[in-house]
């Protein structure tokens, strides 16, 4: 395990949160939103099983955040935030 990936790693997670909480409600909240999942996504492949288990779960996404498909797939426990994509359009202005 590189622990210096690791810190960045987290860093750049609480980063991600610190801009989440902070953001304004709409289109900024998501995009927040969907920056911390990425940010957590790109963390738990640097941390074994038992560091992944003592994480504090994702917060939930704002109202809108999801698509149709991926609330009910969540709902459902098809999905779990740490796994979930961005859908397109959202994906779309992240890259920019």
């Amino acid at each position: 395990m590189d622990t210096l990936a690791s810190i960045r790693a987290q860093r750049a997670e609480v980063e991600a949160l610190l801009a989440w909480r902070h953001a304004a409600e709409g289109e900024a909240k998501c995009l927040a939103w969907w920056r911390l999942q990425q940010c957590r996504a790109a963390r738990l492949t640097l941390l074994s099983d038992v560091e992944r288990a003592s994480l504090a779960p994702l917060p939930q996404p704002p109202k809108g955040t999801l698509g149709r498909l991926q609330s009910l797939r969540l709902r459902f426990g098809l999905l779990t935030l740490e796994r979930i994509n961005p859908p397109s359009p959202i994906a779309r202005r992240l890259r920019r």
